[in-house]
């Protein structure tokens, strides 16, 4: 896998700072991940988690909400309300930069929102939590000692992770006047609950109340000897297994997604991923291309030559097999396409396995450069590897 900054829009136009952790092979669907109160992307959960999924193929983007991390914003100004338009804000960047999240999972507080938002995201498909509080109002109980400053100066000041974080009274209110009776029931995605029984920060009977207030489909499982920011070695890759072995019964491969492209109809959009990456949607297929670092680019994805030179190899390697069969060609037992491209000349290498005789080699070469491919590219010479 392979990891790639980017800048998403928040809710009010600030810039969030993300991360997709994408698998090196095409993705079979994207998520979302939302990070803990006062976290970041880079807290345990969020960046191990994404990365374990991205293992498995699910392409993840966590990132930094306003006035956190390297986001813009202040913190202070913010609200568990304007987390959740963050969420529905960073999942319409998703589908119009790569394709739309299916997968949504959040920790803790971020877990609150992202069920919050998952009640409002049509082409979601499922949601995860991890150890979320069943009212997002808990947050309040970390400093209920506190409160009396909130009353007397309109704001408290506390040192949560090393660093000093203002909380506002509107902040405190807006989680007040958050209803969670209200939104769960009307959350009509599949959704698996994962808590720690020890978590001493979010009680297991957070888990429990979330179970009975939504609907089915829905899952609640133990998360052995973890604390609840999942710190302990292996502990936010076992949770990352554990949803991707849960959610691969919900998701639609990213090649159903696409299929309204017609055949012969390939699209490619640019991404922030890079200067010059593309994400590729053929109708059947997504992929990613960039130039070679060489040429200004990341080396992120396939380059335009490489598919190029790909897709004339494998396409002359189909039409071997199909003239063989076609000719009754049995001896054909193996072949071998290899296209070299040497500054403005391609040449197409063909290796045979078999007993084929010399009239048998010279109908296949003749109908490996009858190939479409091959006639879109008349310069190009498709040779027997002998002759190379």
């Amino acid at each position: 896998m392979h990891s790639v900054n980017v800048k998403v829009p928040s809710s009010k136009g600030y810039q969030m700072a993300g991360t997709i952790d994408m698998p090196d092979s095409t993705p079979t669907a994207f998520a979302m991940f939302a990070h803990c109160f006062t976290g970041s992307r880079f807290t345990p959960a969020a960046s191990r988690a994404s990365k374990e999924l991205a293992e498995h193929g699910i392409a993840c983007l966590r990132f930094d909400f306003p006035g956190l991390g390297q986001s813009e914003g202040n913190f202070h100004e913010t609200s568990f309300s304007e987390n959740v338009e963050d969420i529905k804000a960073a999942y319409q960047w998703m589908s119009e930069h790569y394709s739309a999240p299916q997968l949504l999972i959040g920790h803790s507080l971020g877990g609150a929102a992202a069920l919050k938002a998952a009640t409002q995201l049509k082409k979601l498909r499922a949601v995860a939590t991890i150890g979320a509080p069943f009212d997002p109002a808990h947050a309040v109980l970390h400093f209920a000692d506190r409160i009396s400053e909130v009353d007397e100066t309109g704001a408290v000041t506390l040192t949560l992770g090393g660093r000093d974080i203002t909380i506002s009274r509107e902040f405190l209110e807006d989680l007040a006047e958050t209803n969670p009776e209200e939104y769960l029931p009307k959350l009509r995605k599949p959704l698996l609950i994962l808590h720690s029984p020890i978590d001493q920060t979010v009680g297991v009977e957070n888990a429990q109340l979330i179970y009975t207030t939504t609907r089915f489909p829905k899952s609640l499982v133990s998360l052995h000897q973890v604390d609840h920011l999942v710190t302990k070695q292996g502990a936010a890759q076992f949770a990352a297994r554990l949803i991707v072995d849960w959610v691969g019964q919900h998701l639609r491969p990213e090649a159903q997604e696409l299929a309204e492209l017609p055949e012969h109809v390939a699209v490619a959009s640019s991404t922030q991923a890079g200067r010059f990456t593309d994400l590729v949607h053929t109708g059947t297929n997504t992929l990613t291309t960039d130039r070679e670092k060489s040429a200004g680019g990341k080396g992120q994805g396939i380059s335009p030559t490489g598919l190029m030179l790909s897709a004339l190899a494998a396409g002359v390697s189909q039409t071997v097999r199909i003239a063989a069969k076609d000719a009754k060609i049995h001896e054909l037992e193996h072949v071998q396409a290899t296209a070299t491209k040497h500054g403005s000349q391609i040449t197409v290498a063909l290796r045979f396995t078999g007993a084929l005789t010399d009239a048998h080699k010279a109908q296949l070469l003749d109908a490996a450069r009858e190939h479409e491919i091959a006639a879109l590219i008349p310069d190009a010479r498709i040779i027997e590897d002998a002759e190379a």
